[in-house]
């Protein structure tokens, strides 16, 4: 068999590029979790998917709510000061916790509770 061959050159030429091309598709999946996903599943939810905590996501909650909420603490809940989460990152988990959806929304219930 002749590997010198254009065929075989271009053939190669185009499995080096799709090897290449999945590579940076899948290096390239991490970049949509957010900050504030990546601090809620680290920490909040140690606490807040445990029973210890009440639940966070799904509560169609406006994020000053849980801006406000993390930074002054309430009832259990520790207050988080600047030094535990940043502004950006702390606004970042509120973003991810106002968009996720009610757990009956998922499961289709009719009014979207359970």
């Amino acid at each position: 068999m002749n590997f010198a061959t254009p065929k075989y050159r271009a053939l190669t030429t185009l499995a080096c590029l799709w090897f290449a091309g999945a590579g940076t598709a899948a290096a390239a999946e991490p970049a949509t979790i957010s900050a504030g996903q990546v601090y809620f599943e680290k920490i909040c939810a140690k606490c807040h998917e445990t029973g210890i905590g009440p639940e966070l996501t799904g509560r169609d909650l406006p994020e000053a709510t849980f801006i406000v909420t993390a930074r002054i603490g309430r009832n259990g809940m520790p207050a988080f000061r600047i030094t535990d989460i940043d502004d950006q990152t702390l606004i970042e988990l509120a973003r991810y916790l106002a968009s996720t959806a009610r757990a009956g929304d998922a499961e289709g219930g009719a009014d979207g509770r359970r």
